[in-house]
């Protein structure tokens, strides 16, 4: 990328170390007077503002519903879609194009929950519409060739649920037939069974997310307690329960490349909160209604989910720097909306999810976020972008904030020109 001669990437990281140096240190704070760092008591934090998005619909393949429930960092969307005789296929989406990848062979239905960079998909078929039960099988899709990933055909609920960017899928199975419903890895040949907690003779867990260390999550029925869902991450070949918010029941639902784990967790009042695990801790997300439930995070410390309102209904929400929002409120009301969940969100702050149109119609929907990077909205990314961005990195102002932390710092310089070198927002 072309920059104006004024500055340079080597100048303006430069410019970036000099400021760190000489007072950095007071910000995510706005000097109100512009009488330096340190001086006067006019110093307040910044104020956080919450993005705008443009909401796109994804279609249907012919019928009259469509959902979202995965986004991959480099834009791939997959879901399910209902094509004219009301039977729901998976798809796969990008830049407006919708592709019908189907379902396996004698099953009517199918579903993908999953879609790495290379556009390799995972997911379920079933003969069934809910895609539950004995005929349930889990599948990848890779380069046009479908794979079943369950040999066994032991007559239960079986799904593939994500996959990571070396080809590592997670997903649930039965190994010993009726009775047990087990979490499984696979990568090549045969799936590899998770192991168990210990002393489980319940022979239930599920498994949902992977990350690219390897590193999975999902939920599993607590030792002797074979009746209430249990939290865990496995890493190692052990499966380590994780603590929950006073409640006996919670599910992890994804792991990003962090290690922080984003589901949700029963309290002891018996309402479920969304929650994140860091470092083996819990921490309730809160709500804004009833029970909430957190569905996917990023590594931008951006994750999504949705709340029940005070008429019982779904709302879809985004937590931003720990502010939980509700994402119908930072849409245009006229595009006439409504989001009921957020399904997936990327590294770039694409969100993906299901909703309701202006014609009241259940369709996936993708939210774009703002261009980051175009300070001035010319639709283009350039040297004078770079200037606008160091007059407000410069002030401490919230605009600089490219992270979504709730501060102005290093990092946000950081943030800025790795966007900005991709000519990407």
């Amino acid at each position: 990328m072309g920059v104006s001669a004024r500055f340079t990437v080597a100048g303006m990281t430069v410019a970036a170390m000099i400021a760190a140096a000489s007072g950095q240190e007071t910000f995510p704070f706005t000097d109100l007077n512009g009488d330096g760092p340190g001086k006067g008591d006019n110093w307040g934090e910044t104020e956080f503002i919450a993005p705008r998005y443009a909401v796109t619909e994804v279609g249907t393949l012919g019928g009259l519903e469509s959902y979202c429930t995965a986004i991959s960092n480099n834009g791939w969307i997959v879901g399910g879609a209902k094509n004219s005789s009301g039977h729901t296929k998976a798809y796969r989406f990008r830049d407006g194009v919708m592709e019908n990848l189907g379902s396996l062979p004698g099953l009517l239905y199918a579903s993908a929950n999953g879609v790495n960079e290379f556009g390799d998909v995972v997911g379920v078929s079933a003969a069934a519409v809910n895609l539950f039960g004995s005929t349930a099988q889990p599948w990848l899709v890779r380069s046009g060739q479908w794979f079943d990933l369950d040999p066994f055909n032991n007559n239960v609920y079986a799904t593939a649920m994500d996959i990571n960017e070396s080809g590592v899928v997670i997903g649930t199975n039965s190994f010993q037939g009726a009775g047990s419903v087990e979490a499984f890895n696979w990568s090549s040949g045969l799936p590899q069974r998770l192991n168990a907690l210990p002393g489980d003779t319940c022979r239930i867990h599920y498994g949902t997310a992977v990350n690219n260390q390897g590193v999975s999550v999902g939920y599993t029925a607590a030792p002797g307690v074979c009746g209430d869902e249990r939290a865990f991450v496995y890493s190692g070949g052990v499966m380590t329960e994780l603590p929950l918010l006073g409640g006996a029941n919670g599910r992890a639902n994804n792991i990003n490349e962090l290690g922080e784990i984003v589901g949700f967790s029963e309290m002891a009042t018996g309402q479920n909160r969304a929650a994140v695990w860091r470092n083996g801790q819990v921490s309730s997300l809160g709500t804004l209604g009833g029970s909430s439930f957190a569905t996917d995070n990023n590594n931008d410390n951006v994750i999504v989910g949705y709340f029940i309102d005070n008429r019982n209904q779904q709302r879809a929400c985004v937590w931003l720097n720990g502010n939980m929002l509700d994402l119908n409120s930072l849409i245009d009301p006229s595009t006439g909306w409504r989001l009921l969940i957020a399904t997936g969100v990327n590294d770039d702050g694409y969100i993906v999810g299901q909703g309701r149109n202006a014609q009241g119609r259940l369709r996936g929907f993708l939210l774009s976020p703002p261009c980051r990077t175009d300070f001035n909205r010319d639709g283009g990314i350039d040297g004078e972008d770079v200037s606008i961005f160091f007059d407000y990195f410069g002030g401490g102002a919230p605009e600089a904030d490219m992270n979504y932390d709730g501060g102005v710092d290093g990092t946000d310089v950081q943030r800025f020109f790795e966007l900005w070198e991709q000519g990407s927002c």
